[in-house]
C-alpha cells in the first residue's frame, strides 16, 4: 500500500504552509518564549485566529458544529506544517487529540467553540511507556503533570484512576489549580493540574474510559511524530541554506562530500518516517486493530529522525545553534523535548514489539 497525500491534502498542508509562513517566523517564536506572561506576543493571537479561520482547530469535529469532518491524516499534514516553523500553539494537541476526544464523549456544549478556536482545550494524565498509556493522577493525587500550556486552556480532558478503574474527566479552567513547571522547550510552556473530581467532570468510566484513553494515546503518539517530521524538515532546510551562505576554504561547505552525506542521512531517514506517520494516522481513521502498533512505530522513527536532525544540523552550524541566540535552538529543543515525551524511540519500539506478537 502506497501512503501518500491526495492532492486535496497536499493543498490544504500547503495553505497552511503558506498561512504560517508570513505568521510564525523565528522571531515570533522568540518573542513568545521572551514574553510568556503576554498572550498576544509574537503575533500569537492572530496566527491561532488565522489557523482557526483555515479550519485547522475544527478538523476533526463534525459539519454541524462548525468543523471540516476529516481525518487524522489532514491533522499530521497541517501539523506537520506547523512543526516546520516551530509553531509555539498546541494545534496538534487541540485539533488532533483534545477535539476528537470531546466527540467520543459527545459534549455538544463544548464541541463548536473548540472547533472555531474560541476555546483551547487542554489535554492531561496520560503517560506512555513500553506497555502502553499509563495513567499518572490517581485516587488521592489528582494532578496530571506536564500538561502543555495549560496557562492558555479553557477546559482540560483529563485521564485519572481509582479503585474502581480508569475516568476521563472534563474540567473547565475555573476548577482546576495550574502550578507551572519547567520545559526543556520554552516554546512548549507546561502546567501540573490539579483538580477534584465530581460527576459533573466525569464523562467516561471503566471500560469506555479505557476505551477512550486507548484512543487519546495513538493520538498522542500521531501527531507528536508529525510535529517531530516538521521539526527535522524545518531544521534541515535552515542548514541547507547555512552551508550555502558559509564559507571555508573560499568555497561554501554544502559543497564538500562530508556536508553533503551528513545531511542527506537525515533526508533519508526523514523520507522513511513520513509514510509510517501517514499510515499510523489512516489507521486511527479507519479504527484499523493495528492502529496502537502503528502510531508506536511512527512515533519511533519521528523521535529517532528529529534527534538525528538536531545533532546533524547543531554540528553543521558549528555548534552555534546550541545557543538561544540563534534560531535553530528553537527546533532542537523543542524536538528534543517532543522525542521524549508519549514514549521515546527505545520505548515506543518496545511497545510495537510486544503488540506486533499479540497481532
Amino acid at each position: 500500500m502506497f501512503f501518500a497525500l491526495s492532492d486535496d491534502q497536499v493543498a490544504l498542508r500547503d495553505g497552511a504552509a503558506e498561512v504560517l509562513a508570513g505568521l510564525c517566523t523565528p522571531a515570533d517564536v522568540r518573542a513568545v518564549v521572551e514574553h510568556p506572561d503576554d498572550p498576544s506576543a509574537g503575533r500569537a493571537i492572530e496566527r491561532w485566529a488565522a489557523l482557526a479561520e483555515l479550519g485547522a482547530t475544527g478538523l476533526l469535529a463534525p459539519e454541524a458544529d462548525g468543523g471540516l469532518d476529516l481525518g487524522m491524516v489532514e491533522v499530521t499534514a497541517i501539523v506537520s506544517a506547523a512543526g516546520r516553523v516551530a509553531l509555539p500553539e498546541p494545534l496538534g494537541l487541540h485539533a488532533g487529540v483534545a477535539v476528537p476526544g470531546l466527540v467520543a464523549v459527545a459534549d455538544t456544549s463544548m464541541i463548536a467553540a473548540a472547533a472555531s478556536g474560541e476555546l483551547v482545550i487542554g489535554v492531561g494524565g496520560i503517560e506512555i511507556d513500553a506497555d502502553g498509556p499509563v495513567i499518572e493522577a490517581t485516587e488521592g493525587s489528582l494532578t496530571a503533570r506536564r500538561v502543555p500550556h495549560a496557562d492558555r486552556s479553557g477546559a482540560f480532558l483529563l485521564a485519572a484512576a481509582d479503585d474502581q478503574g480508569a475516568t476521563v474527566h472534563l474540567v473547565p479552567a475555573s476548577k482546576v489549580t495550574i502550578e507551572m513547571t519547567p520545559s526543556l522547550a520554552a516554546s512548549r510552556r507546561l502546567g501540573a493540574v490539579t483538580w477534584t473530581p465530581s460527576p459533573a467532570t466525569l464523562v467516561a468510566s471503566g471500560p469506555e474510559a479505557a476505551a477512550l484513553i486507548d484512543d487519546l494515546a495513538n493520538r498522542l503518539c500521531v501527531v507528536a511524530a508529525a510535529e517531530l517530521c516538521g521539526l527535522a524538515e524545518g531544521m534541515l532546510e535552515m542548514t541547507a541554506a547555512y552551508t550555502l551562505d558559509r564559507q571555508q576554504f573560499g568555497k561554501p561547505i554544502g559543497s564538500f562530500q562530508s556536508i553533503k552525506h551528513l545531511l542527506a542521512d537525515v533526508r533519508i531517514a526523514l523520507e522513511f518516517a513520513r509514510p509510517c506517520v501517514l499510515r499510523a494516522a489512516w489507521a486511527i481513521d479507519a479504527d484499523d486493530s493495528l492502529q496502537a502498533h502503528d502510531a508506536a512505530v511512527a512515533k519511533a522513527l519521528a523521535s529517532d529522525v528529529a534527534v538525528l536532525a538536531a545533532a546533524t544540523c547543531l554540528q553543521v552550524h558549528g555548534g552555534i545553534g546550541y545557543t538561544w541566540e540563534h534560531d535553530l535552538h528553537l527546533f532542537g529543543s523543542r524536538a528534543r523535548a517532543l522525542a521524549a515525551e508519549h514514549g521515546n524511540a527505545p520505548a515506543s519500539r518496545a511497545r510495537a514489539l510486544r503488540l506486533s506478537r499479540h497481532a
